[in-house]
């Protein structure tokens, strides 16, 4: 159990770098920003996150279909 957690630590923290990095690559995070607003922007980040991995694994299980079953071969 403590590998588990020490690994969905791990998750968890480059999770949090990369929305940290992303905000400071499209400006959102400057000199001026309050740790608050990068509070918020980390918060709505993963939950965008989340919201489009949801989405992606809905549309590969709705895509998701079963190959037709072994016919035979005509020479």
């Amino acid at each position: 159990m403590s590998t588990f957690l020490k690994y969905l630590f791990y998750v968890i923290l480059i999770i949090v770098v990369y929305l940290v990095a992303r905000g400071i690559y499209n400006g959102d995070i400057n000199k001026d920003t309050t740790v608050g607003s990068v509070v918020d922007q980390v918060g709505s980040g993963s939950a965008e996150i989340v919201r489009d991995s949801a989405n992606a694994v809905g549309n590969a299980v709705q895509n998701n279909t079963v190959p037709p079953a072994a016919t035979s071969v005509q020479h």
